[in-house]
């Protein structure tokens, strides 16, 4: 029986999963980011690391047990990163096969079964890619706003701290961001958030992800500022998307497009509509997918890709009902 093990290394947390070559779950954990331009080098072999030797010890198996690891990693973005992290990823690994790719790719195989699509991420940051049936891939460079790509979750709290802080200053219109934004902080007011951006205090990542989550509902509750915010990130990751599609040259197909990150699983339509409306632009017959399974699924998928092994329904029944199988 094969044993693959699987990873989903973001810049705020960091998944891996032990699998079967049957689909059986065999372990499951999470823990903190491990993106390399975050934690640096020495944080990323720690990080993954860890992981890799908790399912050694809970599973009882030895480093010759393992047949193939595929991590999907965000920082993965050209050929001098990818040779850099393969470098740290042998140093924990050791002669265990294993594939280091950008995660965008393992939220696309996450959602698809057939080597042709194009995926939308919104997580922490944003990415898109898309792969045509030749085998032709595209992929942006996902550096942030200087390098072309706008759609993150930082993006979203970002913008509205700046509405929020322009409401207040009346150079901007009014929005419910202005008291809501404070109260979701735990602080008294704007005056005292601007402090927070202090360099010596900072807001934390979990301060920024819970503006982010308060735009969402401000924006369902018609807020105009909140709603246009959503509008512009929508339009921005739909026009990301519709770019790698016309590069591999895929925009008169019917193209799935699957989307990855926690920003799309928020409850406000707005941002998808505006996605989709901008993809129609140019591929007028793409279409929506919510993947079925977790972005650490699709690294696993991808470890049966490269092994050889069909995607059987017997494989995706114990996806599917996911329970951890210790054993």
């Amino acid at each position: 029986m094969k044993r693959i093990i699987a990873y989903d290394g973001g810049g705020t947390k960091t998944q891996a999963a032990a699998y079967d070559g049957l689909g059986n779950r065999l372990f499951e954990k999470t823990t903190t980011g491990s993106n390399y331009l975050s934690v640096k080098t020495d944080g990323f072999k720690a990080v993954i690391g860890s992981l890799f030797h908790d399912i050694l010890k809970t599973l009882d198996w030895r480093v010759s047990d393992v047949d193939f690891i595929v991590l999907g990693l965000s920082g993965a973005d050209n050929e001098k990163e990818h040779a850099l992290l393969e470098s740290l990823c042998s140093d924990v690994f050791g002669d265990i096969p294993f594939r280091v790719v950008n995660d965008a790719w393992i939220v696309l195989r996450s959602g698809l079964k057939n080597s042709f699509g194009a995926t939308a991420i919104s997580g922490t940051g944003t990415n898109s890619a898309a792969l045509a049936p030749n085998g032709e891939r595209a992929i942006l460079r996902s550096y942030g706003y200087t390098s072309g790509t706008y759609g993150g979750g930082l993006d979203i709290a970002r913008e509205a701290l700046h509405h929020a802080f322009r409401a207040d200053e009346r150079s901007g219109p009014m929005s419910a961001l202005l008291e809501r934004i404070p109260r979701t902080l735990g602080l008294s007011d704007i005056d005292a958030v601007a402090q927070r951006l202090h360099p010596d205090s900072g807001l934390t990542r979990e301060d920024y992800g819970n503006i982010t989550a308060l735009v969402m509902d401000v924006a369902c509750e018609g807020d105009a500022v909140a709603l246009g915010i959503l509008e512009r990130i929508g339009r921005s990751i739909g026009e990301q998307t519709a770019g790698v599609i016309l590069r591999v040259g895929i925009e008169d197909a019917a193209v799935p497009v699957v989307i990855g990150g926690k920003v799309f699983t928020g409850k406000c339509p707005v941002l998808i509509e505006h996605m989709m409306e901008a993809i129609h632009q140019v591929c007028p017959s793409a279409y929506l997918v919510r993947p079925p399974y977790p972005p650490v699924t699709g690294a696993y998928l991808m470890a049966l890709d490269a092994l050889g092994i069909e995607q059987t329904d017997l494989i995706e029944d114990n996806l599917v009902k996911g329970g951890v199988r210790h054993g």
